[in-house]
């Protein structure tokens, strides 16, 4: 309970804020999609993703109608039988044919790596061979600074090191099978901790409406073979919103300490691997005082930050007395957080080779900062007021409306070509298939958590839905002012099928709702 109103008015103004930036971004997606920075689609074509998403909304509105209605056989879905039991079967049932799947997937579209993904894949195996991080030091001496310049992919270079140097020591040699293996396990685990957190929220026959979405969703199959920061960080992603849930419904005083602090600890850890994770705790710290009393918020808040701190003190203080990477070094090479910012203000928001550049050609990172906050301040000059907003909503529509969450450009090198690529990669003869389905699932998904935050500018009640809805917000926003892909969104997509079943829950009041009024009529 709270002790005022204060944090309800904070709420309803949120849901209000939010439905009306992230409405018109939906509505933005459906009237002026799709197109990326190589192609426009055509008129028909985006009316294909209209229809995809109609026939996507009324089949998983039917799913999810059946699944609560159901009482018959088999009676492992019936009511009362479907136990803790029987639905840990299903579960567990339906994402081992899902790895399973993942795993031929993964091997039919595996690739070559490239741009960073190649450059940390030869670091790794360099590890793997020699068992030490030397080869830093030695590309800066011939003038490679990546590492250096991009501190962020560490931690994935740490990782993927750990099991190439473990192979390397068993086998004698590295499977380049091997990081895909490890990546599928990552989605799945993904998965699993889904339906767990959906079961926690929702209950069990919401959370097999959960497990199908999944099951049904293509990114998690199609980004096995991509085994990069995207999907190797999103157990961390949500095993941190499943323990902070745990934590929150908990009624032992000390149980729910605890489960914050591990929380707080793999929030860190994800950061590490996905910056944009952090955004995790600055969302559990504001529901945290929106939800409880102070006293109590700033005990819980302490439990949080203790997790996040100690992890992360720990990590510093290895990776400062390992000089991996000495200070001297990162004050020369490393770009500051603004060289982002400022290229989110450029073209689409993505990626520039010129910004880059730009930025590197300052000697310090004190002087790269002054030369990025100068040029923002020019490229928000010269946007003007209606400029900027329209920069805005353009890149976020090219942000939000790619379902594919752009694993096309990423997997364009395949080392055996099949079947798959002719669907999966943009020249492909099929791609318009495999597009109009991801993106008309994507639609789907952003309607639903549209709905979500509908229903709570009607009933705006502080629960776990609304620290769902600051999760997704907070990614809205972020990657309004950062540098933006599709991709970035990924390690968010547990996120979004969550929301879709309090979307679900608010579709169907709706229907119930004018079904009675017509039998009134009758």
């Amino acid at each position: 309970m709270t002790k005022n109103k204060f944090p309800e008015i904070l709420n309803r103004i949120f849901h209000i804020v939010f439905l009306v930036s992230f409405g018109l971004i939906f509505l933005c997606v459906i009237l002026f999609g799709y197109h990326d920075d190589k192609q426009n689609y055509s008129v028909k074509e985006q009316l294909f993703v209209i229809l995809g998403f109609v026939i996507l909304l009324a089949f998983f509105t039917a799913v999810y109608i059946i699944i609560q209605k159901y009482n018959g056989k088999p009676k492992i879905l019936a009511k009362g039988n479907l136990t803790d039991r029987n639905i840990k079967l299903i579960i567990f049932s339906v994402t081992g044919i899902m790895f399973a799947i993942q795993l031929l997937i993964g091997y039919l579209l595996e690739m070559k790596p490239v741009t960073d993904l190649n450059y940390l894949n030869q670091c790794s195996l360099d590890f793997a061979q020699n068992g030490n991080f030397d080869f830093i030091q030695k590309n800066y001496q011939n003038g490679d600074v990546y590492l250096i310049r991009y501190p962020n992919n560490l931690a994935i270079l740490f990782l993927l090191s750990f099991f190439y140097r473990t192979a390397y020591l068993i086998l004698g040699y590295v499977p380049m099978y091997l990081p895909v293996l490890v990546n599928a396990a990552a989605i799945n685990i993904s998965v699993l901790l889904t339906v767990f957190t959906a079961r926690k929220i929702y209950g069990n026959k919401k959370a097999i409406m959960v497990l199908i979405l999944s099951f049904l969703f293509a990114p998690y199959y199609t980004y096995v073979s991509y085994y990069y920061t995207d999907s190797i960080s999103i157990p961390f992603c949500i095993a941190a919103i499943y323990l902070f849930i745990c934590a929150v419904k908990s009624d032992s005083r000390y149980k729910k300490y605890i489960l914050l602090a591990i929380s707080g600890s793999l929030i860190f850890l994800g950061y590490k691997l996905k910056g944009s994770l952090v955004l995790l705790l600055a969302v559990t710290i504001i529901f945290l005082y929106l939800k409880f009393k102070m006293k109590k918020t700033v005990c819980l808040i302490l439990a949080l930050a203790a997790g996040f701190g100690i992890v992360g003190s720990i990590y510093n203080i290895e990776f400062d007395n390992s000089k991996i990477i000495t200070k001297e070094e990162s004050d020369k090479c490393q770009y500051p957080y603004t060289h982002w910012i400022m290229m989110g203000l450029k073209g689409l928001g993505h990626y520039n080779q010129k910004d880059s550049q730009y930025t590197a050609s300052y000697p310090d990172i004190e002087s790269k900062q002054e030369a990025n906050l100068k040029e923002i301040n020019n490229r928000i000059k010269t946007f003007g007021f209606i400029g900027l907003s329209k920069h805005i909503v353009k890149k976020a529509v090219w942000t939000w409306e790619d379902g594919t969450y752009f694993i096309s450009h990423h997997i364009e090198q395949p080392i055996r070509e099949n079947f798959l690529h002719s669907f999966v990669l943009d020249k492909g003869e099929n791609h318009l298939i495999f597009y109009i389905y991801s993106c008309g699932f994507q639609l789907f998904l952003m309607f639903m958590i549209c709905l979500s935050i509908l229903r709570g500018c009607i009933k705006p009640e502080i629960n776990i839905q609304t620290f769902l809805k600051g999760i997704v917000f907070a990614a809205f926003v972020f990657f309004i002012i950062w540098e933006t892909r599709s991709r970035y969104l990924y390690n968010f997509t547990p996120v979004f099928i969550l929301l879709s079943i309090d979307g679900f829950e608010f579709l169907t009041e709706r229907i119930k709702f004018l079904n009675n009024i017509l039998k009134s009529k009758i």
